[in-house]
């Protein structure tokens, strides 16, 4: 019998891109589009529309696959994805991680209570913000790094140089009650942790490099699948391109690796791909945990394909299956590869997008590339999901032997993409 693993929320990415993936690992998917597009919807409309019941909706999933012959589940989105997928696989006795730990990562502020805990020097100053009465949390001094404890995309985080900027930032609120309130409600459910997604956290500044460690736990045992560098646009927080693999020391590396190790361990978190944020200051040789997020980096699959010749949607699957992944570095065509982020810093409509047709003579041209365009003709930039600060309208992925090749070949890519952009 054909072995099945339920998908929970799928993204575009993983319609397009799992189906063949799967077929080379002998099994079948099932998508299930949880809660249709309301965790879209929400943070496109100013979350204007009516939250879910969201536990309701769970219990209804795991009693759809009840006796579905099910021999995996997994997500490639950490909300609602994998607490959804972590609550099914723990009824239905399949791997999978804790939805403790999903939602403690998911949740920044218990978050940095537990690094603090398990990785104390990789763990910067941090505190609740007094949303009433905003100010610097105890012992903590101006400029600040203040986010929501549930974001994403990084919306509504910022420095913050003192308490006027800060209460602005907090009289705003931390993002939609709707986005927020099934969040709350799987805390609340699942956990015996408190609720309070609508608050801040304020942190001390990190400076230096910052990258993303992917890696998978399976059986208890943590494993590093690569770091990948993160370059942003000069003076701003919004990612230019992910660039794999990293440039950092093999050594700091190594660091890296065994912070996630302990920190993923301390929590529990088995069964399931994970990546983690980090900033290594060089000058200080400092290093210091961003963000753990507990989901696979969809933008960053075909990055290993093209160096080491295996996507990490495979491992994903294998994990979800409960086979050893297979992943062996070096074996793919390229010497590197990126992720590049194509991003305006003012909205407006787009006038013009890239055909079907173009895209398809751009990618017969340069057959590595992986091509996403995220916005619509006719339509704001504003009006897909955006950190903001900023404004994607497309991914472009691409494998090369030299940072030259790379530049040459994303130079080639944005004169054939032909967006057109009214003025702000």
């Amino acid at each position: 019998m054909q072995r099945k693993v339920l998908i929970i929320s799928p993204t575009s990415r993983e319609h397009e891109e799992l189906s063949v993936v799967a077929a080379g690992l002998d099994c079948e998917l099932v998508f299930d589009e949880f809660a249709g597009s309301f965790f879209d919807d929400v943070l496109g409309s100013g979350g204007i529309v009516d939250a879910p019941e969201v536990v309701p909706l769970v219990e209804e999933t795991v009693r759809r696959y009840q006796g579905a012959g099910l021999s995996g589940v997994t997500s490639g989105v950490a909300y609602p994805g994998m607490p959804v997928s972590a609550v099914v696989a723990r009824r239905l006795g399949l791997r999978g991680p804790s939805v403790e730990s999903v939602l403690l990562c998911e949740h920044k502020y218990y978050s940095r209570l537990a690094q603090r805990a398990l990785v104390p020097r990789a763990t910067p100053d941090f505190g609740l913000v007094e949303p009433k009465s905003p100010r610097a949390p105890a012992g903590m001094t101006f400029p600040l790094f203040v986010k929501p404890v549930k974001s994403s995309f990084s919306r509504n985080a910022r420095m913050v140089s003192g308490e006027a900027e800060l209460r602005e930032l907090v009289a705003g609120g931390p993002m939609p009650g709707a986005y927020l309130k099934p969040f709350d409600d799987m805390l609340g459910s699942y956990t015996e942790f408190a609720s309070g997604s609508a608050n801040f956290i304020a942190e001390s500044p990190l400076e230096g490099a910052q990258v993303s460690l992917e890696g998978y736990v399976s059986g208890g045992r943590v494993h590093t699948l690569g770091v990948i560098d993160s370059i942003m646009y000069p003076g701003t927080i919004s990612f230019r391109r992910f660039q794999y693999p990293s440039s950092l020391p093999a050594e700091v590396q190594r660091r890296m690796s065994r912070i996630a190790e302990t920190f993923l361990k301390g929590i529990g978190y088995d069964d399931a791909l994970f990546n983690v944020e980090f900033i290594y200051d060089a000058g200080s040789d400092a290093l210091h945990v961003v963000e753990v997020n507990p989901k696979i980096a969809s933008q960053f699959t075909d990055l290993f394909e093209k160096v080491d010749g295996s996507s990490s949607y495979r491992t994903l699957l294998q994990v979800a299956l409960g086979e050893e992944p297979d992943f062996r570095k070096g074996r793919g065509p390229f010497k590197l590869a990126a992720s590049c982020v194509l991003r305006r810093f003012k909205d407006g409509t787009v006038l013009r997008a890239p055909s079907a047709e173009e895209i398809g003579g751009l990618k017969s041209r340069l057959p590595d590339a992986r091509l996403e365009v995220t916005v619509s003709e006719g339509r704001r930039l504003s009006d897909s999901m955006q950190d903001g600060k900023s404004f994607r309208y497309c991914f472009v992925n691409l494998g090369a032997d030299s940072s030259d090749e790379l530049e040459a070949k994303l130079e080639m890519c944005e004169r054939a993409l032909d967006f057109r952009f009214s003025p702000p």
